[in-house]
C-alpha cells in the first residue's frame, strides 16, 4: 500500500518515515504502519455544530471564503447572500480557525457564531453531511429544519416565521425584507 486508500470509511495514508526499518512480522502486516483518519476531519465524539454568519457575503473575493470550510476539515454548507452563513460540523479548533481566517480576510465585517446543541440533532441527519458544499438560502433552511433548528434561520434572516412558507423544492417563499422592498416600489 503506497498510496492513500479508503477502508471502512477511513482514509488511510502511509506514514512517511525514511528511517523506519521493518521487522519480518511488521513487513508481513504493513497495515500496522498506516495512519487512519476519518473522512470529514472530525471524530464523531468531538464534533460541534455551529453557524458562522455575517450580515452579507456576496459572490466575490474575499466574501466567497465562506464556501471554503472544507479547507479547514469542516463538513457542512456555505450560503452566500444576506446573510452569508456557513453551517459547520467539525472540531471546535477547526471552526475557530475558519472564523479567524474569515475575520482576517474581511476585517470590516462582523462574524457571529451560533452554537447548536449537538445532542438535540438526530444523529442520522448529522451523518448525512459528508462534505462542505455551497447551498442556497432555501437549502440552508431545509437543512436547519431537518436538524430541528429552523428557528436559527429566522433569527439570522430577520424573517418573521409566521409570514414564511417553504416550497417543495427547498426554496424560500417569504415576505422577506427584499420582497417587501419590491412591494413598496409598486
Amino acid at each position: 500500500l503506497s498510496a492513500a486508500t479508503t477502508i471502512h470509511g477511513f482514509q488511510v495514508q502511509p506514514l512517511r518515515s525514511a528511517k523506519t526499518t521493518l521487522t519480518k512480522q511488521q513487513h508481513e502486516s504493513p497495515t500496522l504502519f498506516f495512519a487512519a483518519k476519518k473522512q470529514g476531519g472530525d471524530s464523531s465524539d468531538d464534533a460541534v455544530v455551529t453557524l458562522v454568519h455575517s450580515h452579507h457575503l456576496l459572490d466575490h473575493k474575499p466574501d466567497n471564503m465562506i464556501l471554503k470550510g472544507g479547507k479547514y476539515k469542516l463538513r457542512g454548507v456555505g450560503c452566500l447572500g444576506r446573510p452569508g452563513v456557513a453551517l459547520c460540523v467539525g472540531e471546535q479548533a477547526a471552526i475557530n480557525k475558519f472564523r479567524s481566517k474569515l475575520k482576517t480576510a474581511m476585517p470590516q465585517k462582523k462574524f457571529g457564531i451560533i452554537s447548536i446543541d449537538r445532542s438535540s440533532i438526530p444523529s442520522d441527519e448529522l451523518s448525512k453531511i459528508s462534505d462542505f458544499e455551497e447551498a442556497t438560502i432555501g437549502e440552508l433552511r431545509s437543512l436547519l429544519a431537518k436538524l430541528g433548528h429552523e428557528h436559527h434561520f429566522f433569527t439570522l434572516t430577520g424573517i418573521d416565521p409566521s409570514n414564511a412558507t417553504h416550497s417543495e423544492e427547498g426554496g424560500l417563499n417569504s415576505n422577506s425584507k427584499k420582497s417587501a422592498k419590491k412591494r413598496r416600489k409598486k
